[in-house]
């Protein structure tokens, strides 16, 4: 969106200007001398980043919202193919069957969960009805909202290909958002938009869209519309000490595929403890 129609690139030359622009970057951290970089889009006559990614290959995560064409990008490069969509898991599965069709298709060497994401929104508390007591205003401000995108501004002419169109993959802002806006909370738990609920409620839910889906990279959307800090906070702390926990044995068979996760320095500077008064807020 913003860079057809707020800087005016041409649609169809999306995705050669981002090929281009992938391999700069990639270059850059990966060279240790200054280098000239004369692209068709891009032209410097010095390139010298600094910092470096720490971590060598850097484990790279693909956001993907619908082109299949990223499968591919993501298949090639040996990066991780993650979905980001608020229509949630449920209207999620036929984007993602696609890529793991799409591996097979290619005979690639083996099919880690680890080699695709999902971006889910979820809301914890303690039980099912405190969740949705708490969260619901704040889930109906997001869709009915925050979510307000004409779909001609979603795909300017041009951006998708034909070979996307014809796999039926829509853009994250399809008029199903329209739907959404006008769900009951019971709705939006139900059609997957959210994964909301007790630990147990919540832990159950994830567990069904992680194996439904095959991934093994899982960004949690705890923080939606306008949750004041102090919720937040508190669906976080639930997630981390009730929920999580057990979701990480999942997939056994892969536990050592860390191609794409953080190493951490083996030596690392240990922050200072921050005390409220520092670290309140503001």
């Amino acid at each position: 969106m913003d860079t057809n129609y707020c800087y005016g690139d041409i649609p169809a030359l999306t995705r050669e200007r981002y090929q281009e622009a992938h391999d700069l970057v990639m270059k850059a951290w990966r060279e240790t001398e200054p280098f000239a970089w004369n692209g068709r889009y891009t032209k410097l006559r010095y390139v010298n980043t600094w910092p470096k990614p720490i971590q060598n290959p850097p484990p790279i995560h693909i956001p993907g919202g619908g082109s299949v064409e990223t499968y591919d990008f993501c298949l090639d490069n040996v990066y991780s193919y993650s979905y980001l969509s608020f229509s949630g898991y449920i209207r999620a599965k036929a984007l993602l069957q696609g890529y793991w069709d799409r591996l097979t298709e290619r005979n690639e060497p083996d099919e880690s969960p680890y080699r695709a994401g999902f971006a889910q929104t979820i809301c914890v508390a303690e039980t099912d009805a405190e969740a949705e007591r708490l969260y619901a205003p704040h889930v109906n401000y997001f869709f009915n909202r925050c979510l307000h995108i004409a779909p001609g501004f979603a795909d300017a002419p041009g951006y998708r290909t034909i070979k996307t169109i014809k796999s039926g993959a829509l853009s994250q802002f399809s008029p199903n958002f329209e739907e959404a806006a006008h769900m009951s909370w019971g709705d939006l738990v139900e059609g997957g938009f959210i994964i909301a609920g007790s630990p147990d409620t919540v832990r159950e839910r994830m567990e069904e869209m992680i194996k439904g889906l095959h991934v093994g990279n899982i960004f949690c959307l705890i923080h939606v519309g306008d949750m004041p800090i102090d919720k937040t906070k508190y669906s976080t702390r639930l997630f981390a000490e009730k929920v999580m926990p057990k979701l990480r044995d999942l997939w056994p068979d892969y536990e050592t595929d860390q191609r794409f996760w953080c190493r951490p320095l083996a030596q690392r500077a240990t922050p200072g403890p921050v005390s409220e008064r520092q670290g309140g807020a503001r």
